[in-house]
C-alpha cells in the first residue's frame, strides 16, 4: 500500500468517526429518533408476548424480543436514511457536499450507521424490557458470537440503508419513498413471520435482505447454534460488500441525473 493511500485512508477514518461522533450527538437529542429506536420496539415487543400467549406456536421468548428489536432497529435505520437527505436539503448543504471532493459515499454513510447503532439500545431495552416485564429468560448462548452479530447487524442494516439513500438523492420526497421499505423488509425478512411460510419465489428476495441474515445471526447465537450464526454473520458481511458496491455504481448516476435535472437542491 503507497504512502497516499494510507493517509487516504486515515483521513477518511478519522471524518467517519468524527461524522459518526457528531450524527450520534445529534439523533440523541431528537425525541422522534429515540421513540423510533427505543420506546417502539418496546411497544412491539409487548404486543407480539401478548399475542404469542394465546397462540399454540411454539416460539422461544428471545426470538420473539430480538424480532421486536430489529424491527425498531429497521424503522430507525430506515427513517434516518430518508430524513438525512432531507436535512441536508433544507440546511442548503446538500449541493456543496456533493460538489466537494470526497465522495458521496462517505458524506452519507455516517449517517445511515449512526441511525442503525443508535437502534442497539432498543434491542437492548427490548431485552430488559422482556426479562422484566414478560419474565423471559435473559440467557445469551455465545455472548461474543451474539456481540459479534450485533455489530456485522449494524453494519448491514446501515449499508443498506445507504443503498436506499441513493436513491433520496435523486427524489427530494425521499421521506415518503423511505416509509414505503418499511412494512415489507419485515415481512420478507422475517421479523413478523417465518420466511418458511411465505410463497417460494419470495423467499429469494428474503435472502438478499440483511436484515433476513441479522435476524437469523442474533437468534441463532442467542439459542446456541453456533454454526447457524456463524454462517448468518458470514452472509450479513457478504451482503455488505454487495450493496457497497451496488451504492457506488448508483451514487455515480442518481447524482447525473439530479444535477441534470436540476432536483438535488429542491425541497
Amino acid at each position: 500500500m503507497t504512502a497516499s493511500a494510507v493517509l487516504s485512508l486515515r483521513a477518511n477514518s478519522g471524518y467517519l468517526a468524527r461524522s459518526l461522533r457528531l450524527e450520534l450527538r445529534q439523533l440523541a437529542r431528537s425525541r422522534l429518533y429515540l421513540f423510533f429506536a427505543i420506546v417502539l420496539p418496546l411497544i412491539f415487543a409487548s404486543l407480539a408476548f401478548y399475542m404469542f400467549r394465546g397462540s399454540v406456536r411454539h416460539t422461544a421468548p428471545i426470538s420473539v424480543a430480538l424480532s421486536a428489536g430489529m424491527m425498531g432497529m429497521w424503522s430507525s435505520t430506515l427513517l434516518g436514511s430518508g430524513n438525512a437527505i432531507n436535512r441536508l436539503r433544507v440546511s442548503q448543504v446538500l449541493e456543496p457536499l456533493v460538489a466537494s471532493p470526497r465522495s458521496t459515499f462517505f458524506v452519507i454513510l455516517p449517517f445511515t450507521l449512526a441511525t442503525a447503532s443508535l437502534g442497539v439500545y432498543g434491542l437492548g431495552a427490548t431485552l430488559l424490557w422482556s426479562a422484566v416485564l414478560f419474565s423471559m429468560p435473559l440467557h445469551i448462548a455465545h455472548p461474543l458470537l451474539f456481540a459479534a452479530a450485533v455489530l456485522v447487524t449494524v453494519l448491514a442494516l446501515g449499508l443498506l440503508g445507504l443503498l436506499l439513500a441513493s436513491g433520496f438523492i435523486l427524489y427530494p420526497t425521499a421521506q415518503s419513498l423511505a416509509n414505503f421499505f418499511e412494512y415489507p423488509v419485515w415481512i420478507l425478512s422475517g421479523m413478523l413471520v417465518p420466511i418458511s411460510t411465505l410463497p417460494r419465489p419470495v423467499r429469494v428476495v428474503s435472502h438478499v435482505l440483511a436484515p433476513t441474515w441479522g435476524v437469523s445471526a442474533l437468534e441463532n447465537a442467542a439459542l446456541g447454534s453456533a454454526g447457524a450464526a456463524g454462517r448468518a454473520v458470514g452472509m450479513c458481511l457478504l451482503l455488505s460488500a454487495v450493496y457497497v458496491g451496488v451504492t457506488l455504481l448508483l451514487l455515480g448516476r442518481f447524482e447525473w441525473l439530479a444535477r441534470s435535472s436540476g432536483t438535488l437542491a429542491l425541497q
